[in-house]
């Protein structure tokens, strides 16, 4: 029996082919796979591109000191830690948190003028063992991740400013409040001075010094005198002694000597006595002449004798009526010696009697100093100890003023932000090697799959 040869149609093609592939479910499948990754790759290749913009910062690895040093107040010692020094934290996760908080972020979208969900989060990355952040940000365009990579920079940096700025006014109005307690306490100090040095004799210390160093100069100065004057009253006792006369006889000599009527006796004795020895030597004593000289002789001792009683006394007359100093000179200098060696030494012991008197009076007065001293030097340690404190407190509030970077360290720019040259993402090849490596994948799963029994036998003969 003969059947006539049916050309089939293009739908019982169609139809044929669908049965024959829903025959063999695994072909299907694989695909259904081959489509689903097509259409990924297909959709990440189809995406806008987006550029990165990428900059690193750097944080300082040492601290800074400086000490101040005020004479006779005390010192002042400013110190800046690394911020890596401190183990309880590290600066760059905080820095890190910073860089992804509300406030940053918001600040630099309205530079850019994005809005917060249009400019996006960066990425973050902290390089191990080094003090180093390394920035990543997206934009639509090369230069749009470059201006916001930039706003996020400086963003940052006035938001430390506003910490910095805060933290210094809030540690001011703590010290300015410490100041004032201590301003009370130094003025008080500086007020209980002035009120004892107005109701006291002693002003300053430097009375009580210069009282005990006057009344130390005092006695040794007396000392000094007092060996002067053993001096003196040695050297006039023996000069005396060899002259026969003490220092007011030899005063009285000179008194004599200067008499105008006393030495015209005492010429008128010389000639007489000279004349009188000349007729004894020629005519004996028995001769009229000689009679006559010895009278004129005698008449003029006796007036000597008497103008010497009126002006020096009857001891200097019995003494000095024959003495003529101006016939031996060297006789005339050492009385003159003896004289002034007397007035010296009767000089000193009057100042030796002035300079003890002063020194009892130095002595009642330092016994009032040194109550009052003490009394003063207990008020100048206390307002010493005031004003250490607080002149230390006014020069640690302007060294805090200084050291702005303590509690947030100082964030420089090591790589500027970067204007991208190539697209970020899609990237054309790493599209086609994730599709190829998906259609690996599914074809090697749906080859296990359709081949499953044959695999399952022979593993099943080896076994």
């Amino acid at each position: 029996m003969h059947y006539p040869i049916a050309i089939p149609t293009r739908y019982q093609k169609f139809r044929a082919q669908f049965y024959r592939l829903v025959k063999w479910p695994c072909l299907a499948m694989c695909l259904c796979g081959y489509l689903f990754i097509a259409l990924i790759v297909m959709l990440y290749l189809s995406m806008a591109p987006v550029y990165q913009s990428d900059l690193e910062l750097v944080l300082p690895g040492t601290g800074a000191s400086s000490s101040v040093v005020l004479d006779n107040v005390g010192q002042v010692v400013s110190q800046t830690s690394a911020p890596f020094s401190a183990g309880g934290f590290n600066p760059r996760v905080n820095y890190k948190e910073m860089l992804l908080s509300r406030g940053v972020l918001n600040l630099a979208s309205e530079k850019t003028s994005l809005s917060a969900i249009e400019f996006g989060e960066p990425k973050i990355a902290l390089t191990e063992q080094t003090s180093i952040l390394v920035v990543s940000i997206k934009g639509s365009s090369a230069k749009q991740a470059e201006t916001k990579a930039w706003a996020l920079y400086q963003s940052l940096q006035e938001e430390l400013s506003r910490l910095r700025s805060d933290e210094v006014s809030h540690r001011d109005k703590s010290i300015q409040r410490v100041l004032a307690d201590y301003r009370v306490r130094l003025n008080e100090a500086r007020a209980n001075i002035l009120q004892f040095q107005q109701d006291s004799s002693l002003v300053s210390q430097d009375q009580f010094t210069l009282l005990v160093s006057s009344l130390q100069t005092i006695k040794e100065k007396q000392l000094y005198l007092h060996a002067e004057v053993s001096n003196l009253i040695d050297y006039a006792f023996g000069l005396g002694k060899n002259l026969g006369v003490s220092a007011d006889l030899a005063g009285k000599a000179f008194t004599l000597q200067s008499d105008v009527e006393f030495r015209g006796l005492l010429k008128e004795l010389d000639i007489s006595t000279s004349q009188l020895s000349e007729y004894q030597s020629r005519w004996g004593n028995g001769h009229p002449k000689v009679i006559a000289e010895h009278q004129r002789y005698q008449a003029a001792r006796s007036s000597l004798l008497i103008r010497s009683n009126t002006i020096a006394g009857p001891h200097a007359a019995s003494v000095f009526s024959s003495l003529d100093l101006e016939v031996n000179p060297m006789r005339a200098q050492m009385f003159a010696d003896l004289i002034d060696a007397s007035a010296k030494e009767k000089g000193i012991t009057a100042q030796i009697a002035d300079l003890r008197r002063s020194e009892l009076h130095l002595q009642d007065q330092l016994k009032i100093y040194a109550r009052e001293a003490a009394v003063l030097d207990r008020l100048q340690r206390e307002f010493d100890l005031a004003e250490a404190v607080f002149t230390s407190a006014a020069a640690r509030l302007e060294a805090g003023k200084a050291d702005v970077f303590a509690s947030y360290p100082v964030l420089q720019l090591l790589t500027k932000p970067s204007l991208p040259t190539d697209i970020h993402s899609p990237i054309l090849k790493l599209g086609l090697a994730a599709g190829l490596v998906g259609f690996l994948f599914i074809t090697s799963g749906v080859t296990v799959l359709c081949n499953r029994r044959r695999i399952i036998k022979v593993l099943l003969k080896r076994s």
